[in-house]
């Protein structure tokens, strides 16, 4: 099927054991993102983050927040989209964050130089405080995982939100309880996600539904973890969007994964649910209300919750790999070969 990494079904991956600290080290940047988002001599009239891939998807949660908050327009982009379409309104009145967890993606970093070229106010997220991205930008806040990466994320809404006016506290205090929450949250999902890998790990095509801010995690399950690491046909489809047309192929044939969260767009999933439960077979719910995430208040959760699944899935990932046998490192073209 793959000419990947294949070396048999095994043992199921650990939960990383940096998991809670470096989201704990992630936390004590917020003084420094506080500081430069409050300090830029200029009004931010615009916001847009930036990135390619993982990095472009991990976005996600932010957006939906400030699209929720903020008192700004706030647009995510691919990185060669914002780079070749060169958006007009770029300049002294915008806030540009840029991500790549590797810092060597060429597209996001030719994007962030771009943008600081034509006058913006441009920020870099990253894992390498001595890559390419890093060196090739002022500012820049490094963690040390992409789960820390998600909180770094999350401080600078928090930060643009502040700076608008916003009381912040209720965010802050969500966000120093997601690191134990997340660990408990992972570790109580361990037997669903051996469950969902066994039943799934060999069908002709994987559809995820999701909407708001597990969009993000969705499609990073289907495109970077099933498609470029395990090499199986996959699609993450709006939870609005299946009524649109995907859902004339579900048939009592057919398994898929639906993602449930806690925010304003649940009703979105539920009438999903609805209609899953009369028309397909088998149908795994992942559903942010299964997780009891102690230190985190009923109305912390949905800050949290997005965060959280992007973690699931990298756990559910491991799962696949151990079930069907193909390594999460092995690669057919990426980094193998010209593109």
């Amino acid at each position: 099927m793959t000419d990947g990494t294949y070396i048999g079904p095994g043992p199921v991956a650990q939960i990383p054991e940096d998991l809670v600290s470096s989201q704990e080290l992630a936390l004590l940047l917020w003084p420094d993102i506080d500081d430069y988002i409050s300090g830029l001599q200029r009004e931010i009239r615009e916001v847009f983050l930036v990135g390619a891939g993982g990095s472009f998807l991990a976005m996600v949660p932010s957006q939906y927040l400030l699209d929720l908050r903020s008192s700004v327009p706030v647009h995510t982009y691919n990185s060669d989209e914002f780079y070749y379409r060169a958006p007009a309104r770029v300049g002294e009145h915008s806030l540009v964050v840029v991500l790549s967890g590797t810092g060597n993606t060429p597209e996001t970093i030719r994007a962030g130089r771009w943008a600081a070229e034509v006058g913006a106010a441009v920020l870099a997220v990253t894992l390498k405080a001595d890559g390419p991205l890093a060196k090739a930008l002022p500012t820049s806040f490094v963690a040390t995982t992409g789960q820390g990466s998600q909180i770094v994320l999350q401080l600078i809404a928090m930060a643009i939100l502040k700076q608008q006016g916003f009381d912040t506290t209720l965010m802050h205090s969500a966000l120093t309880a997601t690191p134990k929450a997340l660990f408990d949250a992972l570790a109580s999902f361990e037997p669903e996600a051996s469950r969902i890998a066994a039943a799934m790990k060999d069908v002709p095509v994987t559809n995820v539904l999701a909407s708001g801010p597990l969009q993000g995690a969705a499609e990073t399950f289907t495109m970077c973890y099933l498609q470029e690491m395990q090499w199986m046909h996959a699609a993450t489809i709006n939870a609005d969007e299946f009524f649109q047309g995907p859902f004339e192929v579900i048939d009592k044939d057919m398994k898929t994964i639906v993602f449930l969260g806690e925010d304003k767009t649940r009703p979105m999933g539920e009438r999903v649910r609805k209609f899953l439960e009369t028309y397909s077979g088998e149908t795994f719910y992942i559903d942010a209300a299964h997780f009891e995430l102690p230190g985190l208040t009923e109305q912390e959760r949905s800050f949290a919750l997005p965060l959280i699944f992007h973690a699931l899935v990298a756990r559910l990932a491991a799962h696949y790999a151990s079930a069907r046998g193909y390594t999460l490192e092995g690669r057919r073209y990426m980094w193998q070969v010209s593109y």
